[in-house]
């Protein structure tokens, strides 16, 4: 492990590809620990103030207070980011590191911009697995009259946002942008006291502890459902949609399609070549270690994305439903 001259002097001669520089505003889970171990990547430094996450890689007298001065610091480095940030350290991210690996969605929107920063949100990169292979029937056939959308983790495993930017990942991209959605909540807003007037509806459920239930409605009569949980002992994510095609079910290992008779039409689950993607630590170890996007989707997405959590989250405060495409207007992103 580097001290700070140790940093500098590999600033001076160029970042490593092993090499691996963090920043946590939190303890770091068990799972996360043991993935960055198992990537054979160098950690550099750990910019946590909170000393048992420096000592989880002998940085015990690394300390940074301020995220800007240690992304400044880690200039071209990559970065495991686990939290939040404003704007400022947004964009201070942007613009020191070439690729970021992050717990979190939000740094999706940069994606696109004049930076060549590349996301992938963990645990899991959305739109993996089996859940591209039932995009593929869809697009075949026909979008689902129906889908139920569920991401499913404990507080280790990622924020509410987290889990509701995976499952909104998959609902747009099956089923497009819906007219209006609505949410339900539960568990208590845990609102912390330095961000009192967060940037956004969905910055002020970042330290949010329960669960969250969102009802989408398509101007064609379709609709949709996303549930999502920080408060589950494991990490999942499953999901169901019905349509023309049939009835599919899918998750990270298996797709069952059957037809409206319930006869087998397809059923598929992990090849021998693919089991490690089974296991939650080695993907994430091997995705930090190859510093793979994982098929992330386009700009026009995230941008969708964006508006669509941003709609869900301010339905949460307001109690009514709230319409995506107004809140691309407010945003910017339309």
């Amino acid at each position: 492990m580097a001290n700070r001259n140790g940093t500098n002097q590999l600033k001076r001669e160029g970042s490593s590809p092993d090499s691996l520089c963090i920043w946590s505003d939190a303890p770091l889970a068990d799972w996360l620990i043991q993935a960055v171990r198992s990537s054979g990547l160098k950690v550099i430094a750990v910019g946590s103030p909170h000393a048992d996450v420096r000592s989880c890689f002998g940085c015990e007298d690394e300390s940074f207070s301020d995220l800007r001065v240690f992304s400044s610091q880690m200039r071209g480095i990559p970065l495991l980011f686990v939290g939040f940030g404003n704007s400022a350290a947004q964009t201070a991210i942007a613009s020191n590191h070439p690729m970021v690996f992050t717990t979190e969605p939000w740094l999706g929107n940069l994606i696109g911009s004049a930076s060549d920063i590349g996301e992938v949100p963990l645990p899991g990169i959305p739109m993996d697995g089996r859940f591209w292979q039932a995009s593929d029937i869809f697009a075949q056939s026909a979008s689902p009259d129906i889908a139920q959308i569920t991401s499913l983790g404990s507080i280790a495993h990622g924020s509410i946002l987290a889990r509701i930017q995976e499952a909104a990942d998959i609902l747009l991209k099956w089923m497009g942008v819906p007219n209006r959605v609505s949410a339900s909540v539960g568990g208590p807003r845990i609102q912390r006291s330095s961000d009192d007037h967060p940037d956004s509806a969905s910055r002020s459920l970042r330290l949010w502890v329960g669960s969250f239930a969102l009802t989408c409605q398509f101007s064609d009569g379709r609709a949709g459902l996303i549930m999502a949980s920080n408060q589950h002992p494991t990490w999942c994510r499953k999901a169901l949609a019905c349509g023309p095609f049939g009835a599919v079910q899918v998750d990270d290992a298996t797709l069952d399609w059957r037809d409206a008779a319930n006869a087998l039409l397809e059923h598929t689950a992990p090849a021998p070549s693919e089991s490690e993607s089974g296991d939650h630590v080695s993907l994430i170890a091997n995705t930090l270690r190859s510093g793979a996007d994982g098929r992330l989707l386009g700009r026009q997405h995230h941008e969708h994305c964006h508006a669509f959590i941003e709609a869900a989250c301010l339905s949460a405060f307001t109690l009514e439903s709230e319409s995506p495409a107004k809140m691309a207007e407010i945003l910017g992103d339309s």
